[in-house]
């Protein structure tokens, strides 16, 4: 609640992701530098990867019951979230944890796996403008 006098701030975030293969990292950046970081917990990738790809986040899936469903709808608060890239088999998956132990999306044939938490975090602070950069 605001009162009379006070300022609220208000961010201008840009952010990007750095997914760091081997050290199984997906780095989050504001501006450049180091916002946060989450670690992948199981790998899943096509074939032999080039040594650095430039992408971008390709779009933010939902899902409920194995069905996709839309932002904003009322099966939206607490469905499973993916990341898809568009580098071709790069997918930002959700994985059980704690806080979603009931993640009923089985996982893509390729990519990323992250606690749920996670990737519901990251798919609320990136969209279609956001850069990545895959390394080794």
């Amino acid at each position: 609640m605001l009162r009379i006098g006070e300022r609220l701030l208000i961010s201008h975030p840009e952010f990007s992701l750095v997914v760091q293969r081997k050290a199984k990292l997906v780095v989050l950046l504001d501006k450049g530098a180091f916002f946060k970081q989450y670690h992948v917990q199981e790998v899943k990738l096509p074939g032999k990867q080039s040594g650095k790809t430039t992408t971008k986040v390709a779009e933010i899936m939902a899902w409920r019951e194995g069905k996709r469903i839309g932002f904003g709808t009322k099966e939206f608060p607490g469905s499973t979230r993916w990341i898809r890239l568009a580098a071709p088999g790069y997918i930002l998956y959700s994985l059980s944890n704690a806080a979603h132990p009931n993640v009923d999306q089985p996982p893509p044939a390729t990519g990323l796996g992250l606690a749920a938490s996670d990737v519901e975090e990251l798919s609320g602070l990136v969209n279609s403008h956001t850069s990545v950069t895959i390394t080794d």
